[in-house]
């Protein structure tokens, strides 16, 4: 998933991967009927995690908000993610993980 695509599970657009067709969030595709439903979910899932550690640093409770950074990580995987789990591993005082996240996720971008 690209920078962001988590953030759209219920609006924008995405691309099919299996014949490539863009359109609307559905959980079929327009084009070859293929079962979109657990693409769904998962960039669902990610935007609640997001939504959870956003809220969780808000008030303090850096332990969660790392979970939920850790979590949204692994299912998007993206530069976004990568930097808000940074943030928390440096909330966490965790400065070597931080770092090295940190570096990792401008070499892929």
């Amino acid at each position: 998933m690209s920078e962001g695509s988590a953030d759209r599970p219920a609006g924008g657009e995405l691309r099919c991967p299996t014949c490539g067709a863009v359109q609307e969030w559905s959980d079929t595709c327009r084009r070859c009927r293929c079962d979109l439903g657990l693409l769904r979910r998962v960039a669902e899932e990610a935007r609640a995690c997001r939504y959870r550690c956003l809220r969780a640093m808000q008030t303090a409770r850096v332990s969660e908000a790392a979970a939920d950074a850790r979590r949204l990580y692994a299912l998007c995987p993206d530069l976004s993610a990568a930097r808000l789990l940074a943030v928390c591993h440096l909330l966490q005082g965790n400065w070597l993980a931080a770092t090295t996240l940190a570096r990792t996720a401008d070499q892929r971008s």
